[in-house]
């Protein structure tokens, strides 16, 4: 992902660069783990091996395979979802706020169970829906 630039139309999306865990840069680690307790990850095959998707997912994030919407965390955070739904598949990307041009990937995972996929379907249709009444007008493009 790193090789070459990648862009959500024309948002760059930048590697967020932190400290290392376990031998690997933070985000990279969040991407191919998953948590196990409050303070521990561990390394999860179903995200690791589904790594090189998320760069098609974000280059393709207009077509109709990918249910795209935005969502407020409980922090306030507008993030931007991308979900490959029918592969059980999400990359959640935030905007740089202080540069309005980039954004960075927060995660990606595998979505192993029912409960995690009707959770997101809420989400998306609460988005389609206009429930948030925070997120009218939040779209970065």
């Amino acid at each position: 992902m790193i090789e070459r630039a990648l862009f959500l139309k024309d948002i760059e999306i930048i590697p967020k660069t932190m400290a290392l865990t376990n031998g690997y840069e933070e985000p990279f680690w969040h991407i191919i783990s998953r948590k196990t307790t409050r303070h521990e990850r561990k390394f999860d095959e179903d995200r690791a091996c589904r790594i090189a998707w998320i760069r098609p997912i974000i280059e393709n994030y207009n077509k109709p395979f990918i249910k795209m919407f935005y969502y407020m965390e409980n922090d306030g955070k507008i993030r931007l979802y991308l979900w490959l739904f029918e592969y059980n598949f999400l990359v959640i990307l935030e905007r740089i706020r202080t540069r309005l041009d980039y954004a960075f990937i927060v995660t990606s995972f595998y979505i192993d169970n029912e409960h995690k996929k009707s959770k997101l379907e809420r989400k998306f249709q609460d988005y389609i829906n206009k429930v948030n009444i925070n997120l009218n007008d939040c779209e970065w493009f």
